[in-house]
């Protein structure tokens, strides 16, 4: 009986937490206002959808206290023109008030200490904003906003005078999309640590972010250890950066359309380089990655149209798709034999490449790895690769050499589609399969050596090869 009575008790105790934790995540609407419930019985405005230019927040709303401002709550609200947060909001969350381009002016109370990601990111016509006195947390310096609570920069504005800018003493943290949009910066300016100050620590995610006239920051003095998604992403006139010597990562998109991007010294200690973190640096010339980079992601510096040399690490493994496609002045790559994976696209459109040398224990070349690499004459494929993928060398038309593995399985659709120079080839007696249009278009071709034990061949994989002669009847093998 008490073992049923106090399975009982859980099962009822059980049920009053989930009810709870729904009634917590139920949205509520009053009229121009949803909110949600907070743990301590206030409220949080989630979403507005009125049409108000002016507009003071509601201190109550259905009898409950609104003590806090949702993330992206007022987002992209064009009809707001003034915003007067009220005494008794103690939070402003993630980019509240985001892209509200006529927003021009913001009263923000005393009672506010929680201030999230740059609320006002992307906020066109607001020059500044107004801090209540006495507020414990807030400050506004030269028109810049920021927390004192963890020393942060929130938001720099946009209409602020054209020239450099100097953080203040003891600033630690530039947030996210802190400079967001703000065209008028040109330059960012560190000072130096003194005795056991942290001095800046952190670079947020798109802190920087299309600040189209920044020309140049040094980080020498910085003591941060990772630069943020986005970070520089657009900032077209950067010429140059000095990287602190301790910082260990650059994350994805952190350069990316840096067109006037020049030099790049990456100090040794980094070892992870996120996806597309240079992509489309059209003007960099030369780089050399850090001993301990092992692996370039995606994309990684695809587009850098003018990168003629680059030096990659001895224990480099993994070259991720797309990670130099486009690199149209790279003409030579010299990898290190650790690396076992060459991603799709990887050199995809490397124009001037006229010689690699791929590692022969690469187990792995994806599919238009090479495609379009018009001044790639020869090449030999590593023992450990089983398949030509789709599309690999199509397009390479100074290709006049290519050594296929002897374990070879398969060769894929248009694999080397339109290699004009290609002159012959002997394709490895384990393959079994090749894919229509492998070889068409492949105008000097006089002779291949087929596979006695071929299964399955597509019926256009030596189209417009006029010049090859005693091919066998291959129909009964066509692929349906």
């Amino acid at each position: 009986m008490k073992k049923a009575a106090f399975c009982l008790l859980v099962c009822v105790l059980f049920l009053s937490c989930a009810l709870f934790a729904a009634s917590a995540e139920q949205q509520f609407v009053s009229g121009d206002y949803s909110y949600a419930l907070n743990e301590d019985g206030t409220a949080s405005i989630t979403l507005y959808s009125g049409a108000q230019g002016s507009l003071t927040l509601p201190k109550t709303l259905d009898g409950i206290a609104v003590t806090a401002v949702g993330p992206g709550a007022f987002q992209a609200n064009d009809a707001l023109t003034e915003v007067t947060v009220p005494e008794g909001y103690v939070s402003l969350g993630d980019f509240a008030f985001q892209r509200c381009e006529n927003l021009a002016k913001v009263s923000l109370p005393a009672s506010l200490t929680e201030v999230g990601l740059n609320p006002f990111a992307g906020c066109a016509m607001l020059p500044a904003v107004t801090v209540a006195g006495g507020n414990p947390n807030l400050a506004v310096r030269d028109g810049v906003l920021y927390s004192l609570d963890d020393s942060r920069l929130i938001w720099y504005s946009i209409l602020k005078e054209r020239g450099p800018y100097t953080l203040p003493e003891g600033t630690r943290i530039i947030g996210a999309s802190a400079f967001y949009q703000c065209e008028n910066i040109t330059e960012i300016m560190i000072p130096e640590r003194t005795g056991d100050a942290p001095g800046l620590t952190a670079i947020g995610r798109r802190a920087f972010y299309q600040c189209e006239n920044l020309r140049s920051i040094n980080l020498e003095n910085a003591n941060i250890s990772t630069i943020g998604a986005d970070a520089f992403c657009g900032c077209r006139k950067l010429l140059r950066i000095a990287f602190p010597q301790k910082i260990t990562s650059i994350a994805e998109r952190a350069f990316q359309d840096c067109s006037d991007l020049k030099e790049l010294i990456l100090p040794e200690a980094i070892t992870s380089i996120g996806e597309m973190a240079f992509r489309n640096c059209s003007s960099l010339t030369s780089v050399r990655m850090p001993e301990g980079v092992t692996t370039i992601g995606k994309a990684t510096f695809a587009d850098c149209k003018a990168l003629e040399r680059i030096v990659l690490p001895e224990d480099l493994s993994y070259i991720g798709g797309g990670a130099f496609q486009n690199c149209e002045s790279l003409r030579t790559v010299d990898l290190p034999g650790s690396v076992d994976y060459i991603g799709s696209s990887a050199f995809d459109g490397c124009t001037a490449l006229e010689e690699i040398s791929i590692p022969d224990l690469c187990s792995h070349i994806g599919a238009y790895a090479f495609a379009r690499c018009q001044s790639l004459k020869r090449l030999v494929m590593p023992s450990y690769v089983y398949a030509v993928n789709p599309f690999t060398f199509s397009g390479c038309v100074s290709l006049t050499e290519i050594t296929l593995p002897e374990e070879l399985e398969e060769i894929g659709e248009k694999a080397f589609f339109c290699c004009y120079a290609l002159k012959e080839i002997v394709i490895p007696d384990p393959v079994e399969v090749i894919g229509d249009y492998a070889f068409s278009n492949c105008l000097a071709l006089e002779s291949v050596e087929l596979p006695e034990d071929l299964e399955s061949v597509g019926p256009n994989t030596f189209e417009k090869c006029d010049l090859l002669k005693d091919l066998p009847d291959l129909s009964d093998l066509y692929e349906e």
